[in-house]
């Protein structure tokens, strides 16, 4: 069995975020574990507002949660305040590639990496860390980009490889029509719960 300490080495390896070549950002792929356990947080929440701070090349993107339900981590005050590098203010715009910033009215469950320092994406994994509550009343999970989640499993193999934008282990929906066959969307509540059945397995 894995230890703890060692799958948060292995977080933080896989997560020694981006590279750039080309003017490309360059992700590196984590699992649904390492996500679980390398998180300082891990909530529930809905964006309230965003706002774009600093100049030229500081230019940030500062979003606030309302925060819904705390699945791992120390109490936090709502609203919760991340920032994302890049965004527009005062005209200029800084754009990063791969960088999504959540959107107001967005309701979503996301995996922070630390509260204690900046970082270019405080989500970790970027895009892997970032999961939506589907806006048509389902109450289904979805990715950042739109792929509905249908469950969540370990997967802790460490070859290091190019993120996909999905987290290793949570397996998502095809993007043609959804058939009577294929399995139904994870609830939040559904998400939630495995993600803690994945924190009790790696004690």
């Amino acid at each position: 069995m894995v230890s703890t300490q060692r799958l948060v080495w292995l977080a933080c390896a896989a997560i020694a975020l981006f590279a750039q070549s080309s003017g490309a950002t360059t992700v590196r792929s984590v699992s649904m574990s390492q996500m679980a356990q390398a998180s300082e947080l891990v909530f529930e929440g809905r964006v309230l507002a965003q706002a774009s701070q600093g100049e030229g090349r500081m230019i940030r993107t500062c979003v606030s949660f309302e925060v819904l339900d705390v699945v791992k981590g120390p109490p936090v005050a709502s609203p919760l305040e991340l920032c994302f590098s890049g965004g527009t203010r005062k005209g200029r715009t800084r754009q990063i590639h791969g960088m999504r910033h959540p959107q107001p009215g967005e309701h979503g469950i996301y995996f922070v990496e630390t509260l204690q320092e900046s970082r270019v994406n405080p989500l970790l994994g970027w895009e892997q860390g970032h999961f939506r509550v589907a806006p048509d009343g389902s109450d289904s999970v979805e990715t950042a980009d739109g792929r509905q989640v249908v469950s969540v499993e370990s997967d802790d193999e460490t070859g290091a490889r190019v993120s996909g934008g999905v987290a290793r282990g949570a397996r998502v929906q095809s993007r043609h029509a959804r058939s009577a066959t294929d399995p139904a969307p994870l609830t939040s509540n559904e998400f939630k719960a495995r993600v803690r059945a994945l924190l009790g397995e790696s004690e």
